[in-house]
């Protein structure tokens, strides 16, 4: 797979709601994860919202659902509670957080849909892995921490890249995404 490719996300949605989790089903995907930062809630949140756990809850009579954040234990713990597994500290996008959510929610890559809104961090690190991924829009990009927002800097980079060396490519899956964030 070409480096650009990597960065090229499976799918776009504007938010968890809209993703098409029973034709995931249908392609053996058995378990979800969910980035918790501007995925599932603003970085200026500090709980998710009842509404967001109520759809999560109705997600686990189809699935195994794990969150994932690069976020420190004490913020990730906060948000989640004990309403669900989660993996902190995952340095996505290397491979050794996915690995221990893997072995923690004793899944397969190829039975797992990562669900984030970072190119930089979640597609590439999902990619990396051989794992399906859905990019999302972010709940609030005003809430961006400073290493997110050189993400988002580098983001811009590899976006300009993939639409000169894959226009087709791009504008199915990325260009979206970019007008929604008017990047």
């Amino acid at each position: 797979m070409r480096l650009t490719r990597k960065f090229i996300p499976d799918l776009y949605v504007k938010s968890i709601y809209e993703i098409p989790y029973h034709d995931f089903k249908k392609q053996g995907i058995t378990t979800l994860f969910f980035d918790l930062d501007n995925t599932l809630i603003g970085y200026d949140e500090d709980i998710l919202p009842e509404d967001v756990i109520a759809f999560l809850n109705t997600l686990t009579s189809d699935f195994k659902i794990m969150v994932l954040s690069n976020s420190g234990y004490k913020r990730v713990q906060k948000a989640i509670q004990t309403t669900f597994p989660f993996i902190h500290l995952m340095f996505k996008p290397f491979k050794r957080g996915f690995k221990k959510a893997l072995r923690k929610s004793h899944s397969k890559p190829h039975e797992v849909l990562v669900i984030g809104d970072q190119l930089m961090t979640d597609v590439f690190g999902a990619h990396r892995m051989k794992m399906q991924v859905c990019l999302v829009k972010s709940v609030r990009r005003s809430s961006d921490r400073w290493m997110t927002k050189i993400n988002r800097w580098l983001e811009r980079r590899m976006l300009n890249r993939i639409r000169r060396k894959d226009p087709k490519l791009y504008e199915e899956r990325l260009e979206v995404y970019v007008n929604d964030h008017a990047l």
